[in-house]
């Protein structure tokens, strides 16, 4: 068994099922334009309410309308005044929002009035389709798992449908260039919304074989690689098509394996999570603000688990030279694995986690590090187990399983017991615009054009799941225990209409059935996260003394208890709103933060940094005019600084040759007094001080000439 854990061939089980090309995409101006024009209000459906009535009059006075409204409402509902409106409109204001209902005799009243035009209750009003953040790239209303602009999805009423939302928390980041996900897959191929959005990756699909029996051959020929070479710096991804003479030379029977083009999987996945956003083009990644680093692991007959492990450890930053590896210099925050296979049984999935992947994400985890992979696409003719999937269904990983975009469950998805959240995964069964849309190459075999298209499968959802993780990291949060848990709350609950499956045969589940959490805590949903809106923005001057004051905005989602906190390097110094400026900030950053303080989303917040110069100082000397060789000179220096007592090193130059240093402490009250060596060349001298102040000083000099007879 041991052997098989480091030879075992991991196939793109949770991979791509099918795919269709995607028309070109034709940007929706019209649409857009209205959808700008009336951001939404709120993300979530709200019960209907009114505060009041919009009264439309031609000459009676407001008091006269309260009062007949007053006689025909409700007699628990009070009307507490009335204000002017522009446009000859009048408001009446109740004691408290009603339902709208409750006023239609009030309103039937006043209408019947003859210098009445028209009455209408004073609605809430949430526009439910259009996201706050509107990027200008073409397909972006294609992407259904970005958003939807539907208002409704078999009978439901949605916010964007069954979606991850993500351009509600882009008002808060769209993803920071620091933070790194790295996506082990296919490689990646060149494509314009993918330019400027990675960083330097490898190549980790080892050399391969040709099978004799039980024995494996290595004989050069590179068939699973197919770029002629083993390990390498060059992540680009050569296609991984099949046909007979590849699957021989896999070691399968050529007549049980289907030939197929090159999937350009990895380049797909690299799309979902960080297409460039308003570049007039294409599509939009969930966190178009962050960097992929592409991590080849898979070849034309997939990859193999020590390759995979390897590539897990190097992508987290973990010291590999020792295998003749380069030290990863952007390692990863996020680690993706839109790949995996289904284990013979769950006593066989269980050693391959405990013994194996379990380990590796433990050591990324110890770095901060947190590991996203898919559940897998083994549900057929019956539901597959997360259990048996691997690395999906180890405890060390983030699982993810995928929905439909009315939120059920995709027909193909693995779940069960241990899944965690699930995202949209698209469902090419409905129709060849129902999966989800990303970037791809349109090379039959060989990279050929970049283009776009749909995919469906467990492989599409764990991306969004990995870009919201890098969200996370993006606004403060560090621990992968905590992102874990931040994304099985950012959730919504599955569809409660009941669905069949379009698919004959195919098993159905409710996910919101006593099966708690078998697909996972619920739909992601990343207009639930709570946020700050911006960074604090800092008042006040930055002198010694000076108070400074940090004005805060709102929250992307539901309100929530947030704090102000003050930092010094890594210690905390101040908390709330306002900070007085010590000597100990002199020279030094300050950093404020705006966050979460309590609930799923505690540690989520916004950051400023606030430089703090050094103080300005003066430096002053005291020596004789005149000197004889045979004595020593008295010098008294002094170094001030407004209201400080400057601290440093003072050098004492006679031209350019130094005669002594002095510490200047805080005792010192900013005043040394001290003999200088004797100077023993007659004529005038040159008698220059020189102070170095620490780390909250500003340098300063003085000099004098002395004449020495």
């Amino acid at each position: 068994m041991r052997r098989r854990l480091v030879s075992a061939i991991a196939l793109l089980a949770s991979g791509s099922l099918a795919g269709a090309a995607l028309p070109a995409f034709a940007a929706p101006t019209a649409v857009r334009d209205e959808a700008a024009a009336a951001v939404a209000e709120s993300e979530h459906p709200r019960p209907a309410l009114a505060r009041g009535l919009i009264v439309k009059v031609n000459e009676s006075r407001r008091a006269a309308l309260a009062r007949a409204a007053q006689t025909s409402l409700p007699r628990d509902v009070r009307v507490v005044g009335t204000a002017a409106m522009p446009g000859g409109l009048s408001r009446v204001d109740l004691a408290e929002p009603v339902d709208p209902d409750d006023l239609a005799p009030a309103i039937d009243e006043l209408e019947a009035r003859p210098d009445v035009e028209w009455v209408l209750p004073d609605r809430l009003r949430f526009r439910q389709s259009a996201p706050p953040v509107w990027p200008n790239d073409p397909g972006f209303l294609d992407q259904g798992n970005l958003w939807d602009e539907r208002d409704e999805i078999d009978g439901v009423r949605t916010v964007g449908g069954f979606t991850t939302k993500a351009p509600v928390l882009w008002r808060a980041t769209r993803g920071s260039a620091s933070v790194v996900v790295a996506v082990l897959d296919t490689g990646i191929t060149a494509h314009p919304d993918l330019k400027g959005q990675t960083v330097p990756g490898y190549d980790f699909v080892d050399g391969d074989c040709t099978w004799v029996g039980d024995t494996c051959h290595y004989d050069g020929r590179f068939v699973n690689a197919g770029d002629g070479d083993g390990w390498d710096g060059d992540p680009s991804d050569p296609g991984d098509w099949m046909d007979a003479t590849i699957a021989a030379g896999c070691g399968w029977n050529p007549d049980e394996i289907a030939g197929a083009d090159s999937s350009w999987h990895g380049t797909h996945v690299a799309g979902t999570v960080a297409a460039k956003a308003d570049n007039g083009i294409g599509v939009a990644g969930v966190a178009p603000g962050v960097r992929i680093q592409p991590v080849r692991v898979l070849g034309h007959c997939g990859g193999w688990d020590s390759d995979i492990a390897i590539a897990m450890l190097w992508a987290g930053g973990v010291d590999l030279r020792h295998l003749g590896l380069p030290p990863n210099r952007t390692p990863a925050q996020v680690v993706n694995l839109s790949l995996g296979a289904e284990a013979d049984s769950e006593q066989e999935a269980e050693l391959y986690c405990s013994e194996f992947y379990d380990w590796v994400a433990d050591e990324l985890h110890a770095r901060g590090t947190t590991v996203v992979a898919a559940a897998g696409n083994a549900s057929f003719g019956e539901l597959a187990p997360v259990s048996r999937s691997v690395p999906g269904g180890c405890d060390g990983v983030v699982t993810v399983t995928a929905t439909t975009e009315s939120g059920h469950r995709a027909w193909y998805s693995t779940v069960g017991p241990g899944a965690d959240l699930s995202a949209p995964g698209g469902d090419l069964q409905l129709g060849a615009q129902r999966g989800i849309a990303s970037t791809i190459n349109l090379g039959a075999t060989s990279p050929g054009a970049a283009g776009y298209g749909v995919d469906q499968g467990t492989s599409m959802a764990t991306p969004a799941v990995s870009a919201a993780a890098a969200l996370l990291y993006s606004l403060g949060l560090t621990s992968p225990e905590s992102v874990k848990q931040a994304l099985k709350d950012a959730v919504q609950p599955y569809s409660t209409v009941a669905k069949g499956s379009p698919v004959p045969q195919v098993a159905t589940i409710d996910c919101n059935s006593t099966a708690a959490a078998y697909c996972g805590t619920g739909v992601l949903d990343l207009s639930r996260i709570s946020a700050p809106l911006s960074p604090p923005r800092v008042t006040g001057r930055r002198l010694p003394g000076a108070v400074l004051t940090a004005r805060t905005s709102g929250l992307t989602g539901p309100s929530a208890s947030t704090r102000v906190t003050w930092w010094r390097g890594g210690r905390r110094v101040g908390t709330g709103t306002t900070y007085r400026v010590g000597a100990a900030d002199l020279g030094r950053t300050l950093t404020v933060r705006h966050e979460i303080s309590s609930g799923p989303f505690a540690g989520v917040g916004q950051r400023a940094s606030v430089a703090i110069p050094k103080a300005g100082t003066r430096t002053r000397i005291a020596v004789p005019r005149k000197v004889k060789r045979s004595k020593r000179a008295r010098i008294t220096v002094t170094v001030s600084a407004a209201g400080l007592r400057p601290t440093g090193s003072i050098r004492v130059f006679d031209g350019s040759r130094r005669l002594t240093t002095k510490k200047l402490a805080v005792h010192h009250r900013g005043r040394l007094r001290f003999r200088l060596p004797r100077l023993t060349r007659k004529g005038r001298h040159t008698i220059r001080v020189v102070y170095a102040g620490d780390a909250g000083f500003r340098g300063s000099s003085a000099k004098k000439v002395v004449r020495v007879r």
